[in-house]
């Protein structure tokens, strides 16, 4: 079994196939859906043509199931946070950057904080590491 994604409002399963699916809103108010890669540190995203999405732009990131917005501002402005459960139905919290083309994730359970991508020294000291 591979790792599941979850909201953590609704608790409704994100990942369907080979991707994480969102439903998120550029700063401009355009609407559409990005399909996300389930493996950490892989940043490999999916949008439709029309739906631009711009180097640096934040983008506000939801549900799309409950539509409820992912972002994390009891850690940071710039993060959204989903529920990873892995094979051993072990919990994480995984937060990752809403800047396009920012490569940072993060996995927490607890205390343990595992960090991902180029850009991980950002927010790194939001977590108490």
């Amino acid at each position: 079994m591979e790792n599941s994604y979850l909201c953590p409002y609704c608790r409704g399963h994100l990942k369907v196939e080979k991707h994480i699916v969102f439903s998120v809103k550029t700063a401009a108010g355009a609407r559409g859906l990005l399909f996300l890669s389930p493996k950490l540190g892989d940043y490999h995203c999916i949008n439709h043509e029309t739906f631009e999405l711009k180097e640096g732009e934040r983008l506000d990131i939801f549900c799309a199931i409950c539509h409820s917005n992912l972002k994390a501002l009891s850690v940071n402005k710039n993060l959204a946070k989903v529920v990873m459960i892995d094979k051993n139905a072990n919990e994480y919290d995984v937060y990752f950057s809403e800047i396009v083309g920012e490569k940072c994730t993060y996995k927490i359970h607890e205390k343990d904080v595992e960090s991902f991508g180029k850009n991980a020294a950002e927010y790194i000291n939001f977590f108490g590491v």
